[in-house]
């Protein structure tokens, strides 16, 4: 086979190589840039009838079950009909009460009247599961009611509730959902919407998990092939290659608290990447010094003979004599 042949592919193989870590590297940008926005419904303009409420989620926090967001009143509607002349933040004429169920602490927030309204922080209670991570998902089903005093007795308000922000590595939506919870009134029972939101890792942190678990694969792979080569005697054993290998075993758990959302010990990626990896490796490190034993003594591993002397070998036939 002439020389070349080799060259040529181990040249496709590096250019190959080459062009797939570029393609991995524009798709988890793309995907970073694209991600974080909070999708749902578009918040129109101020109608004088409806009590307009931004709903903006802060964070998510995985580990807690909670989400973390604001509450920012954009117009009161009846509470403030001068607001739909002007473009500042709504003066409301009397308090403006929210009841927002599913949330930690007091469930009940109060805008005062006849001041600049300013968010209000809380925490919304979610389901979901970290352990099964990049692939968690978390979703918080609230019901949010707006009412005023009046006389004593609490007026319902229409209310519509928009949701917006950004949270970086994540993918949020929120939508209502006609058939939602039932509240009781003086004038009997009345059937509200619920608000739905549904947050799951982005596209960019799913790609960049996977792309950093490949990479710690690749380690007891490299390990394994120099520790089987040098076992069977095709390269000289070198003491210092064992360092290299510990340092493969050491570098496993900074690599695995680097993945993105901090996934907990005991998910699902530890039974099925992290645990093989550190296995792969510590089999890697005992092949070699199993290498070390048997060649170590030896002096240098044998290289492998000619394939003409092996064919003569076999043939049972002498070269010729050498001339005196």
């Amino acid at each position: 086979m002439p020389a070349s042949v080799p060259f040529r592919r181990g040249r496709r193989a590096v250019v190959g190589g080459v062009a797939l870590l570029v393609v991995l590297y524009v798709v988890v940008v793309v995907l970073y840039a694209v991600s974080g926005d909070v999708g749902g419904v578009t918040r129109g303009d101020p109608d004088g009838e409806h009590v307009q409420l931004d709903v903006q989620p802060q964070s998510v926090d995985a580990a807690g079950n909670r989400i973390p967001a604001t509450l920012e009143v954009r117009s009161g509607g009846r509470l403030d009909p001068d607001n739909l002349e002007r473009d500042t933040l709504p003066v409301l004429s009397s308090d403006l009460e929210l009841l927002v169920t599913d949330t930690d602490g007091s469930r009940t927030v109060t805008f005062p009247a006849n001041q600049v309204l300013s968010p209000v922080s809380l925490r919304f209670i979610s389901s979901g599961e970290i352990e099964v991570w990049p692939f968690d998902t978390y979703t918080v089903k609230t019901t949010i009611v707006a009412y005023r005093t009046v006389a004593g007795a609490p007026e319902r308000l229409s209310l519509q509730v928009f949701p917006t922000g950004h949270v970086p590595g994540w993918t949020i939506t929120a939508t209502s959902e006609k058939v939602g919870a039932v509240i009781s009134t003086d004038a009997g029972t009345e059937k509200v919407e619920s608000f739905v939101i549904t947050a799951h890792r982005s596209g960019a942190t799913i790609a960049f998990g996977i792309v950093l678990l490949a990479l710690m694969v690749a380690m007891p792979v490299l390990v394994l092939i120099v520790a089987v080569t040098v076992f069977r005697g095709r390269r000289k054993v070198e003491a210092s290659f064992m360092s290299w290998m510990g340092a493969m075993l050491f570098a496993t758990i900074p690599l695995r608290t680097f993945l993105p959302g901090s996934p907990p010990i005991g998910s699902w990626v530890d039974f099925t990447v992290v645990l093989w990896v550190i296995g792969a490796l510590i089999v890697g490190l005992a092949i070699y010094v199993a290498a070390w034993l048997r060649w170590s003594g030896q002096g240098p591993a044998p290289s492998p003979a000619p394939a003409a002397l092996d064919s003569v070998a076999d043939s049972g036939e002498s070269g010729p004599a050498s001339a005196p």
